[in-house]
């Protein structure tokens, strides 16, 4: 389902210098998304939890790690891929981000310092949320692949 190493052959092929995750936790049909801290990146924006892949850490366990930070949530397996996106940082000029969809284990939000709220969203709420037009792009391929 994830092959590591062709994302990352085709990453460096393409000059990218990051690579980050983001996981569409679902709980009763709707999709997990933090709101960005306002003084941070993008901040007041709504967003999967995820995060960058640290050296000698796989994507998968990148986005476990990430859950985790910043949900609280334990999650327990990887249910599929779904369609991601490039973007750019003050601090990180090439970023591609691989979102997966993944199973968590029961248990409740506890927002970490990078949000300061969570909203659990159906799709057709989605054009009510503040987020830019890639993470909405890639939150409604994640309901589409809830869906089939």
């Amino acid at each position: 389902m994830l092959d590591e190493n062709d994302i990352t052959e085709k990453a460096t092929k393409e000059g990218i210098t990051h690579i980050s995750t983001g996981v569409a936790v679902v709980r009763d049909g709707k999709i997990l998304l933090m709101r960005r801290s306002i003084d941070d990146f993008l901040g007041g924006y709504y967003e999967l939890p995820g995060g960058g892949v640290e050296n000698g850490e796989t994507i998968e366990k990148a986005a476990m790690r990430e859950v985790k930070e910043e949900t609280g949530l334990i999650a327990s397996r990887v249910i599929t891929t779904f369609k991601g996106f490039d973007y750019s940082t003050d601090k990180k000029p090439r970023v591609k981000q691989i979102n997966l969809l993944m199973e968590v284990k029961p248990g409740q939000v506890k927002l970490s310092n990078e949000h300061d709220d969570f909203l659990w969203v159906a799709k057709e709420d989605l054009d009510t949320i503040k987020m830019t037009e890639s993470m909405a792009n890639c939150i409604k391929d994640a309901f589409n692949k809830i869906a089939t």
